[in-house]
């Protein structure tokens, strides 16, 4: 299995390195990145399907004035998960950008990411920096590589990241070629 996730503190620079390792890949991508979206008061954080490269769900609104936040369960249990579902059957390599303790006590998503992880796919993605049973599960499998990005680190480490995964593509291409062949 190949699991590859990047971790730090809010703001260190994880999703960037995360999007530049992924120009650098000749590969089919799947799963989703998050983007945040300001309108007036409202900040909003949204999935962007990578499987299409056109769906998006909003999944957390925040309102600036009182910092209270609405979550959108649904975007996770139904969005997510559909882009999931396809991304497994159809691609190679899935991004999960990013998880944290908000889908800790979602089920049908925690799920649906540890079906990942236990898939033959690259699976690629970035964890936040929390103590939860979700994430603390995902960093303690013995498949999972956790890369932690700190300011030290975050201007060289890409080319690891970039070699970890290549290598694994090799490897993938290698295996089809194999199971073609017989």
């Amino acid at each position: 299995m190949y699991n590859l996730f990047l971790t730090g503190k809010i703001g260190i620079g994880k999703s960037t390195l995360l999007k530049r390792a992924l120009k650098e890949l000749n590969v089919s991508l799947g799963g989703y990145t998050t983007e945040r979206v300001f309108e007036g008061y409202f900040r909003k954080y949204i999935i962007k399907s990578l499987y299409d490269n056109n769906t998006t769900y909003t999944i957390l609104k925040v309102d600036s004035r009182d910092n209270s936040k609405e979550h959108f369960i649904d975007s996770f249990e139904k969005g997510a998960l559909s882009i999931l579902d396809k991304s497994l059957k159809e691609r190679n390599l899935i991004v999960l950008d990013e998880l944290g303790s908000a889908e800790n006590d979602m089920s049908l998503f925690t799920d649906k990411v540890f079906k990942l992880l236990d898939s033959k796919k690259i699976v690629f993605g970035v964890l936040k920096e929390n103590d939860c049973d979700f994430l603390n599960a995902i960093m303690a499998r013995e498949d999972v590589i956790v890369i932690t990005i700190t300011e030290d680190n975050r201007d060289y480490i890409i080319e690891d990241i970039i070699n970890i995964l290549k290598s694994w593509q090799k490897q993938l291409e290698v295996w089809s070629l194999i199971i073609n062949l017989t």
